[in-house]
């Protein structure tokens, strides 16, 4: 599961929240891979380091397996796909936008159960 390192982790301190860390914890612990998209150079928090699977540069348009992308830029959404689904953390996509996410989270925790309820039903 591809996650947007900058929309997790503050960017003026590198730090996680703690619910977000729960969140992501949650969804390993249910067998989930926690990877980490990040601009090269950019180091995601150590916090998030220690739960991911790998770091990438990119989301993979068609990963391997089916995968969720977390993110909280809707200009990241990439609209949908069978193996690749966007939620966008935060905020509704303004009206009029041209990109859509295939769902919408109020933070990181609200994300990881609308995976884990999504793939229990």
């Amino acid at each position: 599961m591809p996650l947007d390192a900058a929309a997790i982790a503050s960017a003026a301190d590198s730090s996680l929240d703690p619910s977000a860390a729960q969140a992501l914890r949650l969804l390993a612990e249910s067998d989930h891979e926690v990877v980490l998209v990040a601009p090269a150079g950019q180091e995601p928090a150590a916090e998030l380091m220690a739960m991911a699977r790998e770091v990438v540069a990119g989301v993979p348009l068609r990963p391997p397996s089916p995968a969720w992308y977390l993110t909280a830029d809707v200009e990241r959404c990439q609209g949908s796909s069978t193996r690749l689904r966007t939620v966008l953390i935060g905020a509704t996509p303004p009206p009029g936008s041209i990109h859509r996410c295939d769902g919408v989270a109020r933070d990181l925790r609200a994300a990881a159960l609308e995976i884990l309820a999504s793939e229990a039903m």
